[in-house]
């Protein structure tokens, strides 16, 4: 590779777009998943041609940014060129789909298998989003597992072997199953993000939680801001027997999480400190 100043303004353009919209994931900053797209991309850049490197890896940063941010082939074009415009494109789901299936139909694979970069690409998101489904413990790796064999026909193009081979390992649980948060003294907004919480919660592991910086639900305050983890957001109110936090994505909403103790639920919310000063956004606008 030795394009490093279009790589780097790519990065920079993705993280500023997804940042602008407000788009998070699994609670994170957007460039979170960014991130581990870019680092499988990076594991399996052996099997690209050394020409072809620069373009896929500006292609994993940017491969959302016209489904997510309402950014246009254009507008990407005229920033980075017809090439990747044309394989960020690629990997644009329907965005008028009302489900995950709709959004992801026939014509969005027959685009992503059209060309050999994009079929990489979309493998390095699956890794991305399926490991971190299985390592923090997000319900969607069942949603991942199921679809493995429809997405894996769709797009298998005789190539990137080894790629499969880890998607394949992933999809069968292939991990430490004994990792479920980093061995640390205390959790900070760093090492928060790395929880990982197995369904149902085992009663022992609240002790450690909370040892390790995690307010237990009798400790809340009624009416107060707290900053933590959820799917969605890392500041949440807590009204007095859930949390309720600002979502934007797919329309302004408030959504309801429950506390990490109340763990029958799909989102949960953990959290870790009193957030003294919310922003605007984060405020609760009923």
């Amino acid at each position: 590779m030795n394009d490093f100043d279009l790589i780097i303004r790519a990065r920079r353009f993705a993280i500023e777009n997804h940042r602008r919209v407000n788009q998070l994931y699994d609670g994170l900053p957007y460039h979170v998943h960014l991130m581990e797209v870019v680092d499988f991309a990076h594991r399996f850049e052996h099997l690209l041609s050394d020409d072809d490197i620069d373009i896929v890896i500006c292609v994993a940063w940017l491969h959302d940014v016209v489904e997510d941010t309402g950014l246009t082939y254009n507008d990407i074009k005229k920033v980075f060129g017809e090439r990747i415009a044309d394989l960020v494109v690629n990997l644009t789901t329907n965005i008028h789909g009302k489900t995950r299936a709709e959004r992801a139909d026939d014509n969005y694979y027959e685009r992503v298998k059209s060309d050999t970069l994009s079929v990489f690409v979309k493998i390095a998101d699956r890794l991305g989003n399926t490991f971190h489904s299985l390592t923090y413990g997000s319900s969607m790796y069942n949603k991942y597992n199921k679809e493995f064999p429809h997405f894996k026909e769709m797009i298998y193009n005789g190539m990137y072997d080894e790629m499969w081979e880890l998607l394949e390992n992933l999809e069968k649980g292939e991990i430490d199953p004994n990792f479920y948060f980093p061995k640390v003294d205390m959790f900070d907004e760093k090492t928060i993000y790395q929880i990982k919480l197995p369904k149902p919660i085992p009663f022992g592991m609240y002790d450690e939680l909370f040892r390790k910086g995690i307010i237990s639900k009798k400790d809340l305050k009624k009416n107060t801001y707290y900053r933590g983890k959820c799917r969605n957001a890392t500041v949440a109110l807590w009204n007095g027997f859930e949390f309720v936090h600002m979502r934007y994505k797919f329309g302004f909403r408030v959504d309801e999480v429950n506390h990490l103790e109340d763990d029958n639920e799909f989102d949960l919310f953990v959290p870790l400190s009193i957030e003294e000063n919310p922003t605007d956004e984060q405020k609760i606008k009923y």
